[in-house]
């Protein structure tokens, strides 16, 4: 696993950018922390990422009412927000970022929901990083940034069978020109790299840490090339 300062390579950069990256993502709010080339990327990506959001949480919430939830990658907790509003007993967040996991507990104490939604800082793809307990395991936009041997370590971290993640689609290489313009945008900001999977190649990764089962849903436009990967054969009944 590739570490700068003890911290993962994807970690470092996620550190220092995802206040930018977030404000521009989720532009509705506004734009005033985003950097020029995030405030760019908008202009293609335009609200995929709210209808990501909403896509994945349509699959899961047949399956999270009185569920403990584990947000991986949470953010400033949008995600978190939603999915205790759709049921979910407990849902807890960690992202590498100390800022958006500060506002994200803050967030929770003024609506006095500090017992139900409770925010941390980890880097995921540590080995043997101690996660809270939890029903089920979400990701959103963060395994793609994960190299084989970091997805490893995060799968191995896990201690549920059961997760929502979204997938990596090795399909995304064949968009043009968003890939293309995607490639300069990864040199020009830096980023470690972007790391796309066929599912057979992320079974395999997968299959030793005891995930089996494991199904790619194609729903909405959006996740045409950005699939969400879902083992829900084994998700947990629904009340």
């Amino acid at each position: 696993m590739s570490q700068k300062n003890n911290k993962s390579e994807s970690a470092t950069y996620w550190e220092s950018h995802l206040e930018s990256w977030e404000a521009s993502a989720y532009f509705k709010e506004g734009q005033q922390k985003a950097n020029w080339w995030d405030k760019l990327s908008t202009i293609f990506r335009g609200d995929a990422m709210y209808v990501r959001m909403q896509t994945a949480l349509e699959l899961i919430k047949p399956h999270i009412k009185g569920k403990t939830i584990l947000d991986v990658g949470c953010a400033s907790g949008r995600f978190a927000f939603q999915m205790l509003e759709a049921g979910a007993e407990k849902v807890q967040g960690i992202d590498i970022s100390a800022d958006a996991v500060s506002f994200a507990n803050r967030r929770a104490k003024e609506l006095n929901l500090q017992n139900q939604l409770v925010f941390s800082v980890l880097d995921i793809v540590q080995p043997n990083t101690p996660l809270p307990p939890a029903d089920l395991v979400t990701a959103l936009g963060v395994i793609e940034y994960f190299p084989t041997d970091d997805m490893r370590v995060f799968l191995s971290n896990l201690k549920t069978k059961y997760f929502l993640l979204d997938f990596p689609d090795y399909g995304r290489k064949k968009e043009f020109p968003t890939w293309i313009l995607r490639q300069v945008y990864i040199r020009v900001n830096k980023l470690p790299g972007v790391y796309l999977y066929t599912l057979d190649e992320f079974e395999k990764i997968a299959k030793p840490f005891g995930f089996t089962n494991l199904r790619v849903i194609k729903k909405n436009k959006f996740f045409t090339t950005s699939p969400t990967c879902l083992n829900e054969k084994n998700l947990p009944a629904s009340p």
